[in-house]
């Protein structure tokens, strides 16, 4: 499906590993998606606000930049990754790492920016893979937002966007 280019836009992504596999449960594949994100928002000139990666999904949260479609940004890093992970797991290059079909949303409104942050923040807590809301998980930024915002920030805006039960 093709996007139009929305300059500066921001948006909230999700993508799901093929009929969720826990593919990324391997740290090896974890990382690989991480490094892919850092290294095509410098290759593409988007911002990637934040992102975690979950054993069968990530999110990620990235304001294109005037050159490059939320589209055109998916496609390279999910293919890519999905290239180096079958290689690395010594399949045929074209076997489906991806559900396809990435879910995007543009984030309208600051207050929808910092509920979708909160909630891709907290992914690994809600999930049981840290056992609170602030210990850091490897995968994910939260060391950088308390490192920059504090312990106290993302207290008060965990707060306000819990979102228990999603």
């Amino acid at each position: 499906m093709h996007r139009p280019i929305i300059p500066n836009a921001t948006y909230f992504m999700t993508c799901v590993t093929y009929q969720r596999q826990r593919t990324l449960a391997d740290p090896a594949f974890a990382q690989l998606v991480v490094d892919q994100w850092r290294h095509y928002e410098a290759a593409h000139g988007f911002q990637l606000h934040t992102y975690c990666v979950m054993p069968d999904h990530y999110h990620t949260i990235v304001t294109v930049g005037k050159h490059k479609t939320v589209s055109q940004i998916l496609h390279a890093v999910d293919s890519y990754t999905a290239t180096l992970i079958n290689r690395q797991l010594g399949r045929a290059p074209k076997t489906p790492v991806w559900q396809g079909h990435p879910w995007d949303q543009v984030i309208r409104t600051e207050e929808m920016y910092w509920q979708e942050v909160a909630y891709v923040l907290l992914n690994p807590w809600r999930e049981g893979l840290v056992s609170s809301p602030l210990e850091p998980y490897p995968f994910s930024d939260l060391s950088v937002w308390l490192e920059q915002k504090g312990e106290e920030f993302l207290q008060e805006l965990f707060g306000r966007h819990k979102r228990w039960h999603e």
